[in-house]
């Protein structure tokens, strides 16, 4: 599986373009905002010839879902995500409160993923695991194959997510890290949502809050 990370939007959000040898692509939370954002990840679909065949997100807070509408547009995408993930206020009220501005709510999913259930594109297969306290429904996806997870905002290098937000639980998303993430092997690479990568070892010995 190749992988290609963008960082988009003022809030840096890593965005991840999946795809294998078959050509076919997911995207983990399109953050692209920006008319040159947009072009960036649409120009490397196109020089690789990718066919994307899921858009997925981690959890529905705006800097991770900006880019869904032209996803939708460009590619005919809905996204899919966790179904507690619709009780967040809509990205409207979300960007106004950080002062960001925006003329369109998100499309509405295609499907709900719930935990366990799988994304297959290509000879690839993505896991969800249910790990929330970030947000109520935040999904972490993990590609046994290739030994990385796609964390979103759970789990970041040294880090975790801020629990201040709407439906935020500190204790939930410590428990969600250390029996969803910390459990798989220590070699799996971590993948998070803004930041450098990390490693579940790394997280393990040096990650202050667990």
């Amino acid at each position: 599986m190749q992988i290609k990370i963008f960082e988009f939007n003022p809030v840096c959000v890593n965005t991840y373009l999946l795809y294998d040898k078959t050509k076919e692509a997911v995207i983990i939370d399109c953050g692209a905002f920006t008319t040159g954002e947009q072009q960036c990840i649409r120009e490397y679909i196109d020089i690789h010839n990718l066919k994307p065949k899921h858009l997925l997100n981690t959890h529905l807070h705006f800097d991770h879902l900006l880019g869904n509408r032209f996803i939708c547009d460009t590619y005919g995408l809905q996204p899919e995500y966790h179904e507690s993930e619709e009780t967040l206020p809509g990205l409207k009220k979300q960007t106004m409160i950080f002062g960001i501005q925006v003329d369109y709510e998100p499309v509405g999913a295609s499907r709900f993923i719930g935990e366990g259930d799988e994304i297959r594109f290509g000879n690839t297969i993505l896991q969800a695991l249910l790990t929330p306290g970030h947000s109520p429904g935040s999904l972490s996806f993990y590609c046994p194959n290739a030994h990385c997870v796609f964390t979103g905002d759970a789990l970041f290098r040294h880090d975790i997510g801020r629990t201040d937000l709407w439906g935020g639980n500190e204790e939930t998303l410590i428990h969600a890290i250390r029996t969803r993430l910390l459990t798989l092997p220590d070699d799996t690479i971590v993948y998070p949502g803004h930041g450098p990568a990390s490693t579940v070892k790394e997280e393990k010995q040096h990650n202050p809050y667990i």
